[in-house]
């Protein structure tokens, strides 16, 4: 059952990986820039985003290393606070009714708060209690560095392929660990699908081939050699894509 219980944690993690790394995408098209132009906003709009999105995970992180567990931390303020007022609104008014529907209130937030803490429990990771969430930290950071770098184009091979190559190999290798060869952390399916996939994706950007499988391979070897990929990946493949773009 617990085995169970933390493969279901794990692929949801990896679905909330995939989609907020897909999210750091919109910085990037021309509609979110054309807003800020519309405005007046005096600095490029894309790397306002990042720098902010940075700024905020590091903080979070800081809060997570320094206040171990600071969500359940913030709830249970948030809970005593909310049921000193309900208890004062209901004392004041002194009528049963209200007092009932307030208490009923109250109890749909508690249930909420529950399946909350419920749910960052199954998806967080033992080091991410100890020392915050780095790996978001981490790969915003890395996509911020490969835009400015390297610009747009390359940020994009970046982005997705942290966000389709991590996702995927963990994911299958996680569903077919034990039963199929592994490749240092990966297994040999979990690869294979992996590269399919992103060079797939690569060639529809560019139509190039032989782009497209460098790219992939290059993904793939950081993926499964890398200490962090959240902070490896994207900024090398955004060079490779860079370089290979140039010529």
């Amino acid at each position: 059952m617990y085995v169970i219980k933390s493969i279901k944690g794990e692929i949801l993690r990896k679905m909330l990986h995939l989609l907020f790394t897909l999210t750091l995408i919109i910085p990037l098209t021309p509609y979110y820039r054309q807003i800020f132009m519309d405005i007046g906003f005096p600095y490029d709009a894309t790397i306002f985003t990042y720098a902010l999105l940075t700024f905020v995970s590091a903080f979070i992180n800081s809060l997570q290393i320094k206040v171990p567990k600071v969500y359940t931390t913030s709830l249970k303020m948030f809970k005593d606070f909310r049921k000193r007022i309900i208890e004062y609104i209901s004392e004041s008014i002194g009528m049963k009714n209200v007092s009932d529907i307030l208490r009923g209130v109250d109890g749909v937030f508690d249930k909420h708060e529950e399946r909350f803490i419920e749910f960052i429990a199954s998806v967080e990771r033992e080091y991410e209690k100890k020392y915050g969430y780095i790996g978001i930290t981490f790969g915003i950071i890395s996509i911020t560095l490969s835009y400015i770098l390297f610009g747009l184009l390359p940020t994009i091979y970046g982005i997705l392929a942290l966000a389709i190559v991590d996702s995927i190999t963990a994911v299958i290798t996680l569903l077919t660990m034990g039963k199929l060869k592994k490749i240092f952390k990966h297994t040999t399916i979990s690869i294979a699908i992996a590269f399919i996939i992103y060079t797939v994706i690569c060639f529809l950007i560019d139509n190039n081939i032989a782009n497209a499988v460098l790219i992939a391979l290059a993904a793939i070897a950081v993926e499964l050699f890398s200490p962090e990929d959240n902070l490896t990946l994207p900024l090398i493949i955004a060079l490779l894509s860079h370089i290979l773009h140039l010529q």
